[in-house]
């Protein structure tokens, strides 16, 4: 009885642990994916301004 008990609590354990490390790794995940997204969202707002630039020095140059 008691060894059915106790492995009954370690295995309740274990899987308590692991939810929680699923959850934490979920977590991780989409806060990565907020850092990537918005790092890729300031590339594409430099590489706009960066074009806007070279598109006004073009005008104001060659016509």
């Amino acid at each position: 009885m008691r060894f059915a008990t106790i492995t009954v609590l370690v295995a309740g354990a274990v899987l308590s642990i692991s939810c929680a490390s699923n959850e934490q790794l979920q977590q991780r995940m989409d806060k990565r994916n907020d850092t990537y997204s918005s790092m890729n969202e300031r590339r594409k707002i430099r590489t706009d301004a960066r074009q806007e630039r070279t598109d006004m020095w073009y005008d104001r140059h060659m016509n």
